[in-house]
């Protein structure tokens, strides 16, 4: 059974997905919920941050569903590559917003209402991962981690809306391409191995088949 916490988020995730983050309003979620408004203010501290707890999960449960499936279909005889799993979840995740118009409208509402809630706690652990495991040319006495999770989060949000606003003529897959390199350009990451996780991370994508389902979900 649901505690109340998570009957807020789900309701929360139908509504922002179904109808956008601007026509959905806390009163609306405390009816279906069957709460009181201040219920929801006490776990979530305004509507924008609401929405930023539903895009963590969805984002946290997009993840581990890619990792799984790529683990059972295809790493599962050989070892296990963090830099191409990464690039397939950069594809799917920002693939999912370019493909799904009910999907873009909730980020470009949020980014509207509130840019800063856009930015996901995963994607700090994401790099702090990447940093570990590479040891990457990265200045750990500074923000530089920060800076970097900051610099992609927003990037790739401008190029997704600049690309649903008929910027660039280039095919969604080329506009996915410069997102998942410049990802790792960020990072530090040698142009010709870039070159070689970008054409190992689309194998993948022909090897393993991917599905979106309503409610930012991937099967």
């Amino acid at each position: 059974m649901k505690n109340q916490k998570e009957n807020i988020l789900q309701t929360a995730t139908q509504l922002f997905y179904e109808q956008g983050y601007k026509l959905t309003y806390l009163d609306q979620i405390a009816k279906i919920c069957n709460i009181t408004k201040p219920l929801i203010s006490y776990h979530y501290k305004s509507k924008s941050s609401l929405a930023r707890a539903v895009n963590d999960t969805f984002l946290f449960d997009f993840k581990n569903k890619i990792a799984l499936k790529l683990y059972h279909n295809y790493f599962k005889n050989k070892k296990f590559d963090l830099q191409v799993s990464t690039a397939v979840e950069i594809h799917l995740y920002n693939r999912l917003f370019l493909t799904d118009a009910k999907a873009m409208r909730f980020l470009k509402e949020l980014a509207n209402d509130k840019y800063e809630d856009l930015f996901s706690v995963e994607s700090f652990r994401l790099y702090k991962m990447h940093d570990r495991h590479y040891h990457l040319d990265l200045h750990q006495n500074s923000d530089e981690i920060a800076m970097i999770t900051t610099a992609a989060w927003a990037s790739s949000f401008s190029i997704l809306w600049a690309y649903d606003q008929g910027s660039f003529s280039c095919s969604v897959d080329d506009c996915l391409d410069y997102i998942t390199r410049l990802n790792f350009v960020l990072m530090h990451i040698d142009e010709n191995r870039i070159d070689a996780i970008l054409a190992e991370s689309k194998l993948v994508l022909e090897q393993v088949q991917f599905e979106f389902k309503p409610y930012f979900q991937i099967e």
